[in-house]
């Protein structure tokens, strides 16, 4: 993800959809089971709507279905294919299956490849699964141009064929550099999409006004927003996303993400290094106290249009300052610790002799800096006097330390509350057992 350097706010504009239809045919031959057979499926999108699957059959009567969905994701938390979903099949013909995914909420992101595959089930009880139904969900609101580099396949809208080239040149300079860095050769191709305004790419990609890039690894995809001859913003984002990419080459394993500072500290970094407006923020944010911890930054940044820039510049601060003190071989040392699966303050270890905290503690010193605690504080201590302060904190002035906490002075009406209900209790039990005795009495 990068920044744009158009108007922050946000500017969704709801898209007028074009309902072009993208048919894909499965490859795999028809696929018989008992005496149930499955013709060959096809799925067509329309970008902003749905994704619509079907399936032919003939043969043995169906009593019920659902298909199974298999989308990208590239969150922090769960990167990769997650999946499949699963839905319930409420339309079944006497000849066919359809299903119909709504995409109107932003679900599936653009050009997508998507998986869908029906599972019945027979009137005897027997399952049988369909063949796998490959959908690209395109964003066909827009007639797109392309050119090919060296690993770069750069999409774009609006724009001369000059700059279109610029561009491409741009990216594919930035996967060369990462992949230098990290130790990695790219041959794959990364598809890189160009949105010629903030507005289409928010509808598109439905992220907020202060992103204008976006990079998703799972299917090895790119995001910017570049209007046409910005040359200034085409050098920072187009090396950026794809170095992304790169990182996710190099640092991907089934167990652990890398923290984001660093992933986009390095993405920053191969783009324009620790440039003047970086330092300028990061200077700023010393001098107002207003820097945060780089553990703060682990997995999410804010997205508000002040601190977003801060956390940029501080990641790039931070990755500036390994490249300076430990140089390639340690950073390679890093990435393959990460590739392994390590933790955080495993990796670091490995390739720094310290862990991310101390790491952090010398960062911070190095820009003279005090790291700002935001969200919530550590519990309550006690305090000089007795008082209960949380840590880190003054009394109000004019309190003396005290909080509203109970004193032994005021605290005498609830024992002699506690003392008559105890009594109280005793009376009511010596009441219950001599009626029981009583009873017991009379049935003798």
């Amino acid at each position: 993800m990068t920044l744009t350097d158009m108007p922050r706010s946000a500017r969704r504009l709801a898209a007028a959809l074009a309902c072009v239809p993208v048919v894909l045919i499965c490859l795999a031959s028809p696929v018989a089971a008992a005496s149930l057979t499955f013709g060959t499926p096809s799925a067509t999108s329309q970008f902003g709507q749905s994704i619509d699957f079907t399936q032919p059959y003939s043969g043995a009567t169906i009593e019920s279905a659902s298909i199974l969905i298999s989308i990208p994701n590239d969150s922090v938390t769960l990167p990769g294919i997650v999946g499949p979903e699963v839905g319930a099949v409420t339309s079944i013909g006497s000849s066919s299956l359809t299903f119909s995914l709504d995409t109107s909420s932003g679900l599936v992101s653009p050009f997508a490849p998507v998986v869908g595959q029906f599972e019945v089930v027979l009137q005897d009880g027997t399952t049988v699964d369909g063949p796998k139904i490959d959908v690209t969900y395109n964003d066909d609101r827009f007639t797109w141009k392309t050119k090919i580099g060296t690993v770069v396949r750069l999409h774009y809208i609006q724009g001369s064929d000059s700059f279109a080239q610029q561009m491409l040149s741009l990216a594919d300079a930035g996967v060369s550099k990462a992949a230098a860095m990290f130790g990695v050769t790219e041959t794959q191709p990364i598809d890189y999409y160009v949105y010629p305004s903030q507005s289409a790419f928010q509808d598109g990609l439905s992220e907020p006004g202060t992103v204008g890039g976006v990079a998703l690894p799972s299917y090895r995809t790119c995001f910017a927003v570049v209007a046409p001859g910005d040359a200034n913003y085409a050098a920072q984002v187009m090396p950026h996303e794809p170095t992304h990419i790169v990182f996710s080459d190099a640092t991907k394993n089934p167990y652990h993400e890398p923290p984001r500072w660093l992933n986009e500290g390095f993405a920053q970094y191969i783009a324009q290094g620790y440039d003047p407006d970086s330092r300028s923020i990061v200077t700023q944010s010393v001098q107002s106290g207003s820097m945060p911890s780089l553990l703060a930054l682990t997995n999410y940044f804010p997205l508000d249009s002040d601190r977003i820039y801060l956390a940029y510049a501080e990641s790039v601060a931070a990755v500036d300052m390994i490249v300076g003190k430990y140089g390639k071989a340690d950073i390679l040392k890093l990435v393959q610790a990460y590739a392994a699966g390590s933790s955080d303050d495993q990796a670091f270890q490995a390739a720094f002799g310290v862990d991310v905290a101390t790491f952090d503690s010398a960062f911070m010193a190095a820009n003279n800096a005090t790291a700002t605690r935001y969200g919530p504080q550590p519990e309550a201590t006690s305090a000089p006097g007795g008082a209960v302060t949380p840590s880190g904190t003054t009394p109000p002035s004019g309190t003396s330390g005290q909080t509203s906490s109970p004193t032994p002075q005021n605290r005498a009406p609830i024992y002699l509350l506690a003392g008559v209900m105890a009594v109280l209790g005793v009376v009511l039990m010596g009441v219950a057992l001599a009626m029981v005795v009583s009873a017991r009495g009379r049935a003798a």
